[in-house]
């Protein structure tokens, strides 16, 4: 629905003139500015209320999104010293690896001494 719509609760520019015609034989010319007086402040306390009241919810609005930032920014700021934390921890880690663990000049012996060993500890556990 448009807005005018709701507004003007679907009421027509035609509708709207027989309608003013009958309040005016109703309530006759006397009464008419009086009864528009009273309806124009009717109008202008809805509209204020209306605007109180989005106000205020943009404040309570603004107030949440502010307290998430602040909380994201914190978890962020924690989630960084841990990250930082575990990476110097695991450097360190590995820098100790290779310096306790010693590294074979020829990480693939031949197949023979394989073989060799493998045999003389079978033949033990025999």
């Amino acid at each position: 629905m448009n807005s005018y719509q709701l507004l003007f609760l679907d009421i027509s520019g035609g509708e709207f003139m027989v309608i003013l015609i009958a309040i005016f034989f109703i309530f006759g010319p006397k009464k008419m500015p009086e009864i528009a007086r009273k309806i124009g402040r009717t109008m202008n306390e809805l509209k204020k209320a209306s605007s109180d009241i989005t106000r205020e919810f943009k404040d309570e609005t603004n107030s949440i999104k502010n307290e998430l930032l602040a909380a994201r920014e914190s978890v962020r700021r924690e989630t960084d010293v841990i990250t930082k934390d575990i990476s110097e921890t695991m450097n360190k880690a590995g820098k100790n690896l290779t310096t306790d663990i010693p590294v074979a000049k020829d990480p693939y012996p031949d197949a023979d001494s394989a073989e060799k060993s493998d045999k003389s500890i079978d033949s033990k556990t025999l």
